[in-house]
Order: C-alpha cells, then sequence, then structure tokens
C-alpha cells in the first residue's frame, strides 16, 4: 500500500515549477481535461524535474466508479456518527453503491493512512469527518482528482462541499440560554484543540460570555477530549473542588454528547444533583434523551436531516467532474429546552 505525505512533492509544487494553476496540473496528470501540447509538456517537464511520483492514488482516482464510498468519523462509538453512518450506507446501497466506515479515534496519522487506503483503492466519494484543522492532506488528495465531503467539521477547502451546522452559532445559543436563566459562573467541557468542532464551540461560548460582560478565563474550561471517561474524571475533579469554593460555578455547558454523558456520572458519582447543585446544558442530544430525568436542555443536530443531505452530496459527487460544482449545506440545529437548568433570576 502507498502512502502519501504531505512533506512529498505535491501537485500545488508542480504547479508553481510549471507555472500553471493546480488544476490544470490535476487536468494533465489525470488525463480527464483537454489541456494545449505546449502546457501539457511544460508540466511534464516539471513532473520530472521534480520526481513527482505519479502514484497508484492519481491512477485510482482518475479511473474512477469503483462501485464504492466511504464515511470517514472520528469516533463510531458516539451514535451521532453510527447513526449517519447507518442512514448513508441504507440510502447508498438503495443507488447500488456500498459504504466503508471507517473510524480514526480522533488520531490524525490514522486518519491519514485511512485517506490514503480508501484513495488507493480507488473510492468514488470519501465523506470525512476530520480530526485535525490542517487541510494540506485533504487539499493533495482532492488536487489528485479524489472527491471529498467534509461532514460535520469544516475545515474552509475550496472547491469542497461541507455538510454540518454552524457549530460557533449553536454554541453561542446554548450558552446564553443558560445566562438568561441567572447563571454567571459557567464552566465549559471542551474537546481536542485540534479539532474545528471543538475549536468553534468553544468560540461559541466565549462570545456570549463576553457579549454579557462576563470575563473569560482558563478556569472555565474543563478539557473532556470528546470522551465520556475524560469529561468524567475531569469533571468529577473539577465539582469536588467547585464544591468549596466561596463562589462556585452553578451550570456547565458541555459541548459533546459523548462527554454529557461523563458529566452526567460524574455528578452523580459525588452525590449531587441536577439542576439543583448545577445545572447543565449540552451540545449534541443524548441516547433516549426523552426519558433520562432530568431531560437535558441541548442542541440538536438534526441527524436524519444531516445524512440525508450527505448521502444527496456525495452521490452528485459521484456524478461530477469537478467538485466545485456542488454546494456546501448547513444544516439548521433544533433547541430542545429540557429541565436541567436551575433559574437563579
Amino acid at each position: 500500500m502507498i502512502i502519501m505525505s504531505v512533506k512529498k512533492t505535491t501537485i500545488k509544487d508542480v504547479a508553481k515549477k510549471s507555472g500553471f494553476s493546480p488544476t490544470t496540473v490535476s487536468r494533465v496528470l489525470n488525463e480527464n481535461y483537454p489541456v494545449k501540447a505546449e502546457t501539457r509538456e511544460k508540466i511534464l517537464e516539471a513532473v520530472h524535474d521534480l520526481k513527482f511520483n505519479r502514484n497508484t492514488t492519481a491512477r485510482n482516482l482518475r479511473l474512477k466508479k469503483s462501485g464504492l464510498m466511504a464515511l470517514v468519523v472520528a469516533d463510531i462509538n458516539n451514535t451521532y456518527y453510527s447513526r449517519i453512518a447507518k442512514r448513508v450506507g441504507d440510502g447508498l446501497f438503495d443507488e447500488g453503491y456500498n459504504l466503508l466506515v471507517c473510524n480514526t479515534n480522533e488520531i490524525v496519522e490514522k486518519e491519514n493512512k485511512i485517506l490514503s487506503m480508501l484513495a488507493n483503492k480507488g473510492v468514488d466519494v470519501i465523506a470525512v469527518a476530520s480530526s485535525t484543522t490542517d487541510p494540506s492532506f485533504i487539499e493533495n488528495l482532492v488536487d489528485l482528482g479524489g472527491k471529498i465531503v467534509l461532514l460535520d467539521r469544516d475545515m474552509n477547502i475550496e472547491g469542497v462541499p461541507f455538510v454540518g451546522s454552524d457549530n460557533f452559532e449553536s454554541s453561542k445559543r446554548l450558552t446564553e440560554y443558560v445566562l438568561q436563566k441567572g447563571h454567571t459562573r459557567v464552566a465549559f467541557v471542551s474537546g481536542p484543540e485540534n479539532v474545528v468542532t471543538s475549536q468553534d464551540r468553544m468560540r461559541g461560548y466565549q462570545a456570549a460570555l463576553l457579549e454579557n460582560g462576563l470575563e473569560l478565563n482558563e478556569y472555565n474550561i474543563v478539557s473532556g477530549q470528546f470522551k465520556k471517561e475524560e469529561a468524567f474524571n475531569a469533571i468529577k475533579k473539577f465539582l469536588l473542588s467547585n464544591r468549596e469554593s466561596s463562589d462556585p460555578y452553578t451550570a456547565i455547558v458541555s459541548s459533546n454528547n459523548v462527554m454529557t454523558a461523563g458529566v452526567i456520572a460524574a455528578v452523580n458519582s459525588i452525590g449531587l444533583e441536577i439542576p439543583g447543585d448545577i445545572s447543565l446544558v449540552s451540545f449534541g442530544s443524548l441516547d433516549m434523551q426523552e426519558i433520562i430525568s432530568p431531560q437535558v436542555t441541548c442542541i440538536d443536530q438534526n441527524e436524519a436531516e444531516l445524512a440525508k443531505t450527505t448521502l444527496e452530496t456525495m452521490l452528485k459527487l459521484s456524478k461530477e467532474e469537478h467538485s466545485e460544482h456542488v454546494e456546501s449545506t448547513i444544516i439548521k440545529d433544533s433547541f430542545i429546552e429540557g429541565s436541567s437548568v436551575a433559574n437563579l433570576q
């Protein structure tokens, strides 16, 4: 198996040396678009000089139509992703495709190897919830002719469609709800620093605090890494310390549904109650949300609509020669008010 590395010569390097755009270089290498003979000659000369490897990835991406599509997710144990995978997989099967589902465990190196493997196998379209904010690896795949959909986590790559939430605005709305209930000491459970959604949700939380005249400080932030166990341990420690404070935090904003489960477990483990002792809101609904007591106020990401739009985007992309012809879609989240926030007004 050939593993691509962003440290190797890329199409952008060839473009810079030849004086032509990456798109033109890609057309020459993929032989999928008419290019002037003089232009082709200069690009191939640059390819030779730079010892650019026109490898298996490029060849398979050029051939297309394997009947396979792929979904690369950060954590398949998160039912948000597993339910999306089921819906997309069922829809693709009805259209004559099979879906490969790959799990990265939020490990960037594993993600890159998986993407290379899928490209080498000539997978028609890959939808990826990336675990990094660095777009260079995916950009290189696209330059080679790969068709990518950014799922849930937008990396702002030109010509690559995104399907997902407005994480900043929804996180801001969730935090504002807590503030409107009279809470001024509000902690935030964050995800990995290198994940786009984690950054956007933290920015939304911080914006809500600032716009309401509240200060930001590092003690507001508790790292849960989008993991239940990490959140449990971190919040348990936080709550034990908070219980002894003369000015305690009264509410928690959890930026991921998996971490919310860990927060609830931590609260229960030390004999506290929601919302009597600590209020809680969640970005992302919980499994069996409707029967949990108290019901947690949350942002619901509308998985059904997101999966439907992801499916439609993947199918459109499979039929288009160039991905820039397929538009991004922001899925409208829903705000679900439960009974997990005390009114301090």
